[in-house]
């Protein structure tokens, strides 16, 4: 580049002045025909940009746009008095390890009194599940939660409840004020189907009462009907119920399901209507009106254009989940695999990605809605467990947590992932669902009993086919690094990646809610080189996601130089090439 040049001495000037003089003079008798052609200056071509560029205006920051939350399966997470179920006073005494880990928030999972073990198909929302302790209990753990400045998030589902429900039942007899708490109908309707798979088979949706002698609307299945949210009545009874929780010390709601609360009749008719918008918006202005700063996530498994549409200009739902961003790591990590399609996607797609769908990714969130809206997570209690997708690779897995903790937007950890707790089989949601790994004692330190609720009978356990399995598959695991004990003690594990990992998230808002992203797609394509600026700072993130090879790659001019690398805490000079090992991670 040139920098300065010497300025011209004066007798050069004078030269070149009496030159182009006698030049023009001779010049002034000689026919236009015979004059050579103007000369055209032409300016240097410039250099292409090394990068591309993301904007956004980053809004209003809420409490929520900084946290990183923590998914918890209740009954699997901590058994204080031996039954064999995780209950509140277990969660209560691990909140100081939560804290230490340096998680913001903690999700529950359903947590009311309900049939069945997961507890998504409510039969009382005003009481906590028996299994899990007493609401003395519950609210304990919420008051010790907020002491300690972590939040509490519920899991609300308002599209269904259960067939054991006094409503329902009370409907089924047509008792007064009930008739149309639910979805009737006298004859089963044609056309319907399950609203995620575009095919017809009114026979899973619409299930026969024998008390009423009709149908009715169980998009879930018949255990699990629908409520009427086109009844004014219904509505107004689950805005009491959302009061009822907030007043209780909640900070919010994962709202489950979505995109089925109102049909507007079959197939594409059955998600996603104007209707099911429009009552999420009314919903989030009476929760508002109650708690400003309580935060409402959706559950909506679409693609990203049809998920920014429940914000509604800002009127909506707070934040949704980040499908995609999952899936997008486990095609990068697991390259020419094929992920066949989880509950609630559209199709079986190829699998195999590259560090630019990563880049595509972000841009569709932003065009969708503003970045902070979008919540990014590996895994959750419905997708396999990430160590299993990962094929039980802790390298792999520390590039997916540095993924994970780097992209903007409030992100979500499922309780076990952290230490990479993986799953015995596929096919069967409670392998998703085991007791948590603490130490390496018999079982896991889960409980001093050594009862544990998956290695026991239904309706809580396994089912008949199944036979107990917990147990012997922690046997195969036990003194092998799996527990949470044995990894705090290991500088290099897993647990102690997303440990720092999150200590550096925290304290840096580039990696929350930026500004603006810089990506740069040098050549070595498993190089992830990511910019992030807002108010005149800059983060880098620079990421080998190759967890079995270095790579070395052609640094950006704006990254070369000196630097302090946050995750290890070690100076690093960066010149025109950088080398990497095998799946490292770098934030400057």
């Amino acid at each position: 580049m040139l920098r300065y040049r010497n300025p011209e001495t004066p007798s050069v000037k004078t030269f070149a002045t009496a030159l182009l003089a006698t030049l023009l003079l001779g010049c002034t008798a000689q026919s236009s025909l015979d004059a050579p052609p103007p000369m055209t200056a032409t300016a240097p071509a410039m250099p292409a940009p090394d990068h591309q560029s993301l904007t956004f205006d980053a809004g209003t920051q809420r409490w929520w746009n900084a946290a990183t939350v923590y998914e918890i399966w209740p009954r699997s997470f901590k058994d204080s008095d031996g039954d064999g179920n995780g209950d509140f006073n277990g969660m209560t005494s691990k909140l100081d390890h939560l804290k230490d880990f340096g998680v913001d928030a903690i999700w529950l999972t359903p947590m009311f009194e309900a049939p069945s073990y997961h507890g998504y198909d409510f039969q009382d929302f005003h009481n906590v599940e028996r299994d899990y302790g007493t609401m003395a209990e519950f609210e304990h753990f919420v008051a010790e939660s907020h002491r300690r400045g972590i939040k509490v998030i519920l899991d609300l589902v308002l599209n269904h409840i259960s067939d054991q429900h006094d409503w329902f039942l009370k409907s089924a007899r047509k008792e007064p004020g009930y008739e149309d708490y639910f979805i009737w109908r006298d004859q089963r309707p044609a056309g319907w189907g399950q609203a995620w798979s575009n095919q017809s088979n009114p026979e899973a949706v619409w299930h026969w009462n024998a008390t009423r002698k009709a149908y009715y609307y169980g998009a879930f299945g018949g255990s699990q009907p629908d409520v009427n949210l086109r009844n004014p009545k219904v509505v107004a009874e689950l805005d009491a119920l959302a009061a009822f929780w907030l007043k209780k010390g909640v900070d919010g709601f994962r709202l489950d399901a979505v995109r089925y609360a109102i049909e507007d009749g079959a197939l594409s008719k059955q998600a996603d209507t104007q209707a099911t918008i429009d009552y999420w918006t009314g919903f989030t202005r009476r929760v508002k009106a109650i708690n400003p700063d309580a935060v409402l996530v959706a559950e909506a498994w679409a693609s990203l254009d049809v998920v920014g549409r429940y914000r509604d200009g800002g009127h909506g739902l707070d934040s949704a989940f980040d499908f995609d961003f999952g899936d997008l790591v486990i095609g990068i990590l697991n390259p020419a695999s094929v992920r066949a399609a989880d509950f609630g996607t559209l199709s079986d797609t190829p699998a195999d990605k590259h560090r630019d769908d990563l880049w595509s990714n972000l841009q569709q969130r932003a065009a969708a809605a503003p970045m902070g809206y979008f919540s990014p997570f590996l895994t959750n209690h419905d997708k396999n467990r990430i160590m299993h997708s990962l094929q039980d690779s802790t390298a792999k897995a520390k590039i997916a947590a540095s993924l994970l903790l780097t992209s903007p937007g409030t992100a979500y950890l499922y309780y076990g992932e952290e230490i990479g707790m993986s799953q015995h089989d596929i096919g069967e949601d409670r392998y998703r669902r085991a007791p948590m790994q603490w130490t390496d004692d018999a079982n896991a330190g889960f409980n001093a009993t050594g009862r544990n609720w998956i290695d026991l009978p239904a309706p809580q356990g396994y089912r008949g086919d199944q036979g107990a399995w917990w147990s012997r598959y922690w046997a195969s695991l036990r003194g092998k690094g799996h527990s949470v004990a044995a990894q705090q003690a290991d500088p290099a594990s897993l647990f102690n990646h997303y440990k720092r990992l999150l200590a550096v998230r925290r304290h840096n808002p580039n990696l929350q809610q930026p500004q603006e992203l810089r990506y740069y797609p040098v050549a070595e394509t498993h190089a992830w080189v990511l910019q992030a600026r807002s108010d005149g700072r800059e983060t880098w993130v620079v990421i080998n996601l190759d967890p079995a090879n270095a790579i070395t790659f052609a640094v950006p001019v704006a990254l070369r130089g000196e630097h302090s690398e946050q995750l290890s805490g070690a100076k690093k000079t960066l010149g025109e090439r950088a080398m990497m090992a095998a799946g490292e991670s770098w934030i400057f």
